[in-house]
């Protein structure tokens, strides 16, 4: 499956990115950044190699949703900005393992785990950690088999690699199906709804009142709600214009 175009303006691309594809190198597959460039949105000689070409954020390799991409470097930094001011609303749906409370935030620093190749929780927070937020709400539950499941709507305040997955592992509820944080039980629930992908999907982006910009979810995701009985939306993105 191939990306697509949401929107675009002067400054900025809007991009449905699916999952399986990495926003940019390095990888052995075709990356967003190689796709935009194939595509003749973004021209490498218009940019230094430390801008990597526009980027602004990223979403991991198998999450699929709403990507903003800028066109200039102007943009870039000013788009940087408002993400490390934490002015972007994010709106992310995920399934996890587990019957998880109505509502909550969870405030757990990451840092690297360098040994492992992940992150992890910063249980004494120190030089290399950095704090993260997330709020989340549960949309509805239901069983599989002999386990519970819940469907959740998250929105990360802050913006750390692999955040949401680590946060929800850290308070016993890891995605369906997620490769590098599951565990037994959410990987015996991904086999039997033959989910092979980690149920994380970036919703929604909004930077202000008039610039808000969504993506369904896959056909994939939508098979597995289905395979659960959820058919009817529980998450509906508000109306642009």
């Amino acid at each position: 499956m191939n990306p697509s175009i949401i929107a675009q303006t002067d400054r900025y691309l809007v991009i449905n990115k699916p999952a399986g594809m990495a926003t940019e190198p390095p990888s052995s597959q075709l990356t967003l950044r190689d796709w935009l460039i194939e595509q003749k949105h973004i021209n490498p000689s218009e940019w230094g190699s430390q801008d990597r070409f526009g980027i602004v954020h990223r979403l991991d390799t198998d999450t699929s949703g709403v990507v903003i991409w800028a066109k200039t470097p102007a943009a870039q930094a000013e788009l940087r900005e408002q993400w490390q001011g934490r002015a972007v609303k994010k709106t992310y749906i995920a399934l996890v393992a587990g019957q998880t409370e109505p509502e909550g935030m969870i405030e757990l620093a990451l840092e690297r785990d360098n040994r492992n190749d992940r992150q992890k929780v910063a249980l004494l927070p120190g030089p290399r950690s950095r704090p993260a937020i997330t709020h989340y709400k549960t949309l509805t539950y239901t069983a599989v088999g002999e386990w519970a499941v819940s469907l959740l709507e998250l929105h990360p305040v802050t913006g750390r690699t692999h955040q949401i997955r680590v946060h929800c592992k850290a308070i016993g509820h890891p995605l369906v199906a997620d490769s590098l944080y599951g565990e037994k039980q959410s990987d015996q629930i991904a086999a039997s709804l033959g989910l092979s992908r980690q149920f994380l999907h970036a919703a929604s982006l909004e930077l202000s009142e008039t610039e808000y910009f969504a993506a369904p979810l896959p056909t994939d995701l939508e098979e597995v709600l289905a395979r659960l009985g959820i058919d009817r939306p529980l998450y509906t993105p508000r109306k642009t214009g």
